[in-house]
């Protein structure tokens, strides 16, 4: 049952939409199945059908061949893969950065004795063969600070991205009350919604033998610094069960897509009695779900702004993944969250049972949309739990992002975000806001 006190004045969206996606490079028209349905807080409108094509000057729109009405998919610049910007490095003062150490992509040949002879020493080589690339952790001269190195090493390897070897957080935060993953209108779904799908999930470490996930399609690999003791398993268990737990009747913390494949990258471990991620796992995590070719990856994971990590988010959406990111749980007033804030990644907000953002949610232009991100019940290791944060959020944008391509619908990101906005809800200032994005939205898929 939703909430009698949302809005009625919004107009229903439509009950289903066909997708068929047209090849820009041969013009051939993809016809898709039905992809999903919103329904509305009294009963569902008639279907339309949705085209992907190009109009006279070429750029891509989304047709609904009901009403003719047309859509323009404005497209996100991405950023250069670069090194940073003397204000980026200038930022390591406020960044968490894994101390006397950087990150170097792809040096060039010869550039480990011109390392050593400046004082540098390389603790790791990083291969990542599914994106052609390859990633040196390395030691920095105890006499210089991060900022100083990246600094020198831009100007010895100026052909090279060079940046700070990032820390990284959960996006979650304490409990409260409880919270009803209704609003999205998903409802409940067969144990087989989901089949033949492949998902990616870069997180904490995950128990495949949590009660509702023991026996599902999850592959959990760990990707911590050796030596390091792994995160603990509530937070990654718990939007492992949001996306793909076993269906449990009317309790409605099953899996939204139960019957997909999970691959679950663990990247977090305890540091200084904190459970905290850094970049080189999270390049090693990336490879691994590159090379099970994951359609779309569920970031529950926020820190700075990073030009390796911005790299290498290029490399994934320029394969085909798209990513799905929590926005980030530093307060409205703080920095944008990477990769949250990734012109390509699809950031996503939470909000509580009355339609307000979360207290501790990040703000800013780059916030797409919003999803219930407070007081979810989620199934953990000891049990179900209530949890708040934007990581709770997150998964109900990865599950609609991957019905969105198991019909056919292309792995561009703004083409996603302009289809989501035809079942979104305006919440705050009309139109997009540095709140709530376009807003809630609302799909049920057909399974």
């Amino acid at each position: 049952m939703i909430d009698q006190r949302w809005p009625r004045s919004v107009s229903p969206a439509p009950l289903c939409a066909l997708l068929m996606a047209f090849s820009v490079l041969f013009g051939l028209a993809l016809t898709t199945q039905s992809l999903a349905q919103e329904q509305s807080f009294d009963e569902a409108q008639s279907p339309s059908w949705r085209i992907l094509r190009n109009d006279e000057q070429g750029r891509p729109v989304i047709v609904d061949t009901g009403t003719g009405a047309q859509l323009e998919v404005r497209p996100s610049a991405a950023p250069e893969d670069v090194s940073p910007t003397d204000e980026q490095i200038d930022s390591l003062k406020t960044r968490e950065v894994m101390r006397g150490q950087v990150l170097m992509v792809n040096p060039p040949q010869g550039s480990e004795t011109q390392l050593r002879a400046a004082g540098y020493r390389i603790l790791e080589r990083i291969r990542m063969f599914e994106m052609d690339m390859e990633v040196w952790r390395v030691a920095i001269p105890s006499d210089l600070s991060e900022k100083a190195a990246i600094k020198q090493l831009k100007q010895d390897f100026p052909d090279t991205i060079v940046d700070a070897n990032q820390i990284l957080d959960l996006s979650a935060a304490p409990v409260g009350r409880d919270f009803s993953r209704g609003y999205v209108g998903w409802g409940q779904v067969p144990k087989s919604c989901g089949v033949g799908m492949r998902i990616g999930m870069l997180d904490g470490a995950v128990d495949v033998n949590a009660a509702q996930l023991r026996g599902q399609r999850v592959v959990f690999e760990s990707f911590t610094a050796e030596g390091r003791k792994p995160a603990g398993y509530t937070h990654g268990t718990a939007v492992a069960s949001m996306l793909v737990a076993r269906p449990v009747g009317d309790k409605g913390v099953g899996g939204m897509l139960p019957g997909a494949t999970l691959f679950a990258a663990g990247m977090f471990e305890y540091r200084g009695g904190r459970e905290v991620g850094n970049l080189s796992n999270m390049l090693k995590a990336a490879e691994w779900l590159s090379k099970n070719r994951v359609n779309v990856v569920n970031m529950s994971i926020a820190g700075g702004g990073n030009a390796v990590m911005s790299f290498v988010l290029n490399k994934l959406q320029r394969s085909g993944i798209v990513i799905v990111a929590a926005a980030g749980n530093n307060g409205p007033k703080a920095a944008p969250a990477w990769p949250a804030a990734h012109p390509k990644v699809i950031s996503v907000t939470a909000i509580d049972r009355t339609l307000n953002v979360y207290p501790y949610a990040n703000q800013g232009g780059y916030i797409d949309f919003a999803a219930p991100g407070v007081d979810l019940v989620t199934e953990t290791r000891g049990g179900l739990k209530k949890q708040s944060g934007t990581s709770f959020a997150a998964p109900f944008i990865t599950a609609m992002v991957a019905i969105h391509l198991d019909a056919g619908f292309p792995t561009d990101a703004d083409a996603l975000r302009a289809s989501l906005q035809r079942y979104t809800r305006d919440l705050g200032d009309p139109g997009r806001d540095a709140t709530f994005g376009w807003g809630l939205v609302r799909l049920k898929p057909q399974c």
